[in-house]
């Protein structure tokens, strides 16, 4: 097994490949010492920076065992100015028995990648694909995964999905699982079996609150989350629906006639005939209660909270759907 280098920075918008290389970085340090081996530093619910004074405290901390030391900062590129001065002359006198990861989710700061390079380290840049080059990318990860995505169905892929490296990684060992080694994936295929679009997805995630099911829509939140999704695009797609339904709620208290309601919503036939029938388990007070929660959860996500978007999300929903706090 090759030696590691004493500093590694790892950068770049292809989150895919960055959170695979730190999934190494991680299993080589664990084999080498076992889980003590590793300290990760990172944002506190994906907010903020990294604990940099910490990682400074660590660097020259005494190993208790004769086994590789490994200090992993994630996140590094939130880092302000004095912030990476200090880190910058940590690198500089590093102890023999230490390996320091810095991985920076988009462009590395200059001073960090110039320290790196000066210390004998390595930096390693993983840009994300372009949207118009992502098929054959996807095709070629296939390949390495053990089967044949075939081109027109990766393009459905992106068509589908966005090219969001990290959501059709996460695809791409999906299909991977269902085909099995050696198999084939077809774009016929993909009609079948492909993970919800964002679109879709979120109606699921709206019925779920009209239906006041919390399990159900925290669920689906989730999986949304683990494909890629943001809180805040979320957020978007649900306050309209919800808006859509007050409208509907509001005409239905009034008295009119279920079917005249749903021409006046501007939606399919059928997903407008589909929501006035949901509405039928709830009030139009309730719906007021859900867009309320969704407009608090926007206010936190601009920096209104002390916790992350994502438990901010399943917090609002839980509220949004009735359940008790």
């Amino acid at each position: 097994m090759p030696d590691l280098a004493p500093l590694y920075l790892i950068a770049g918008t292809d989150q895919a490949k960055i959170d695979a290389t730190r999934a190494r970085l991680r299993a080589r340090a664990e084999g080498d010492g076992g889980a003590a081996a590793l300290e990760v530093f990172e944002p506190s619910e994906g907010r903020g920076a990294p604990d940099h004074e910490a990682l400074l405290a660590a660097i020259p901390a005494m190993s208790l065992t004769e086994s590789r030391r490994y200090l992993l900062a994630d996140g590094v590129e939130r880092w302000r100015d004095k912030q990476l001065t200090a880190v910058v002359a940590a690198l500089a006198d590093l102890p023999p028995d230490l390996t320091v990861v810095l991985i920076a989710r988009d462009k590395a700061p200059a001073k960090l990648a110039k320290a790196v390079k000066a210390g004998a380290g390595e930096v390693h840049e993983f840009a994300a694909p372009k949207a118009r080059d992502m098929p054959g990318v996807l095709v070629g990860d296939a390949k390495r995964l053990g089967f044949a995505l075939e081109p027109a169905a990766a393009r459905v892929l992106v068509e589908r999905m966005g090219a969001n490296p990290l959501r059709l990684r996460n695809e791409l060992e999906r299909l991977a699982l269902w085909a099995g080694e050696g198999g084939r994936v077809s774009a016929a295929d993909l009609e079948a079996m492909i993970a919800d679009t964002s679109e879709a997805a979120v109606w699921s995630l709206s019925d779920a609150l009209l239906e006041r099911d919390a399990a159900k829509a925290t669920a689906i939140a989730e999986r949304l989350i683990a494909q890629g999704e943001n809180v805040t695009g979320l957020i978007y797609g649900l306050a309209s629906r919800l808006r859509s339904a007050c409208a509907a709620a509001a005409q239905l208290e009034e008295g009119v006639p279920p079917r005249q309601v749903e021409s006046s919503l501007k939606m399919h036939p059928y997903a407008a005939k589909q929501l006035v029938a949901r509405l039928a388990r709830t009030d139009l007070d309730r719906l007021h209660e859900a867009t309320a929660a969704l407009a608090d959860l926007e206010v936190w996500c601009r920096g209104g909270a002390d916790y992350g978007d994502e438990l901010a999300l399943t917090l609002a929903l839980r509220k949004a759907a009735g359940a008790p706090a």
